[in-house]
């Protein structure tokens, strides 16, 4: 038992993962509540039917619907060349407390929004995980929709 767990932290290092950019101030909405932690993501093998330069492994992230945060689960893409990724974040304003939210997105090589990559395989999440499995609402809100 010892050794498959072993294995799997050992190559949870060679994960492709894409090129990142940072969040742009006018992706930040005001929101009332912060997400819950992020689910357990089982990152499922490379898809043998594409190209193994051009794929990387983008973690999932909450999207926040106007009244609630969805999950959607981590996948391997090829993105184009020369996109980037700006990672989900959340950040309070010292002054009055107030939360905000910006999602994950991707920008082409000259920095405009685009698409994002299609899946092509996604992340499994782990029954019981932090935040759960199925479709939750939880207290403030927070709901997972972990089945797409």
């Amino acid at each position: 038992m010892a050794f498959g767990l072993g294995a799997v932290a050992c190559a949870a290092g060679n994960v492709p993962g894409p090129s990142y950019v940072q969040v742009r101030a006018e992706d930040y909405v005001p929101v009332p509540v912060t997400p819950q932690p992020p689910p357990v993501e089982i990152v499922p093998l490379r898809p043998a039917n594409a190209s193994f330069k051009a794929l990387v492994w983008a973690d999932g992230g909450w999207e926040w619907s106007g009244d609630r945060y969805r999950w959607v689960a981590g996948a391997w893409v090829a993105p184009p060349d020369g996109a980037k990724r700006a990672r989900w974040v959340i950040v309070r304003r010292e002054v009055d407390g107030q939360l905000f939210f910006a999602p994950s997105s991707w920008r082409d090589a000259t920095g405009k929004p685009m698409d994002p990559p299609k899946p092509l395989a996604r992340a499994s999440i782990r029954p019981g995980g932090p935040a759960g499995a199925g479709d939750i609402t939880a207290p403030g809100g927070v709901r997972t929709d972990l089945d797409e």
